[in-house]
């Protein structure tokens, strides 16, 4: 099977279309269709159901896939133990972060990781921490951090950094001062019905430990009034900050906020909400050179 309609093929499936297949291979989309249909002439099977403008994969496209992920992950191992030889460490790894490891934690990792070694690619990855999981999970990524875990054997999680969690909100709400006192807003748990909330979506590590910490306080999530859902944790704080509702983030994203006074913190009587963001990586897979090094260099 030629490696470069294999490469086409996998473009093809992850941008949905040919021409940008062939705008990201610097090939011509007739060349690009040519691949895919030598490799179904191959197979004797089609690889993608052509509906319209749509391209979406059939089954054998769907296994196809799959089993292109290990190849290229193989032929980058291969690339990286052959730099090795030559005591240079290369490669690309691909990570994954949900909001606040990647815009908060990671980027100060990576770029000390590359200029300390330039010669390996990194691209970092974006999304919820249970898309993160899954997609560390199914091969698409290298390793994540996520501030969430779940029960996949298969997936080992390490404890990377400490997190506090903090309900703030805007001065400027209707009401809300009334409940200042020392700098802090105070609330009894059952004044949160109370108010408007700006919340994370479902599959979110920081919606997940709010929901978990309501639980212990006998606080059913669905009872609030959520007139916002956002997924990122800057628009959070943004619809915070315009006094749309409370929100609950980590003290990465919202202590700057609270020092220039734009946001007060909000303590509820017995709430508490700590978490750990972790690394999470398919024990299954192959741990090649430069992702090694990187798994050294954040544990330290």
């Amino acid at each position: 099977m030629d490696i470069r309609r294999l490469e086409a093929f996998r473009k093809v499936y992850e941008l949905g279309s040919f021409s940008k297949a062939g705008q990201e291979l610097f090939l011509s989309q007739p060349t690009i269709s040519a691949h895919v249909l030598s490799l179904e002439q191959e197979l004797s099977t089609q690889l993608f159901d052509r509906l319209g403008r749509t391209i979406l994969p059939t089954q054998a496209g769907e296994i196809l896939y799959r089993h292109s992920l290990e190849v290229f992950a193989a032929l980058e191992n291969a690339k990286a133990e052959i730099s090795l030889l030559q005591k240079k460490i290369a490669g690309e790894i691909l990570v994954g972060g949900s909001t606040i490891p990647a815009t908060y934690i990671l980027p100060k990792y990576l770029a000390e990781f590359t200029r300390r070694y330039p010669d390996v690619r990194v691209r970092l990855t974006v999304g919820d921490s249970q898309e993160i999981i899954g997609k560390v999970s199914s091969g698409e990524l290298s390793l994540g951090v996520v501030g969430s875990s779940n029960n996949d054997p298969d997936l080992l999680f390490t404890p990377l950094i400490e997190d506090t969690l903090l309900i703030a909100v805007s001065p400027n709400l209707p009401g809300i001062m009334e409940h200042f006192s020392d700098g802090t807003v105070r609330l009894h748990p059952d004044e949160l019905r109370n108010w408007p909330w700006v919340l994370r979506e479902l599959g979110s590590g920081t919606r997940k430990a709010f929901d978990q910490s309501l639980a212990n306080l006998g606080i059913d999530i669905r009872g609030l009034d959520a007139s916002i859902e956002a997924r990122t944790q800057e628009s959070v704080v943004q619809c915070a900050y315009y006094g749309l509702g409370l929100c609950v983030t980590s003290r990465f994203a919202v202590q700057s906020f609270i020092d220039r006074g734009d946001l007060l913190p909000v303590v509820v009587e017995g709430m508490s909400m700590q978490r750990s963001f972790s690394i999470v990586q398919n024990a299954k897979r192959y741990v090649f050179p430069a992702m090694r090094y990187f798994l050294d260099f954040l544990s330290k």
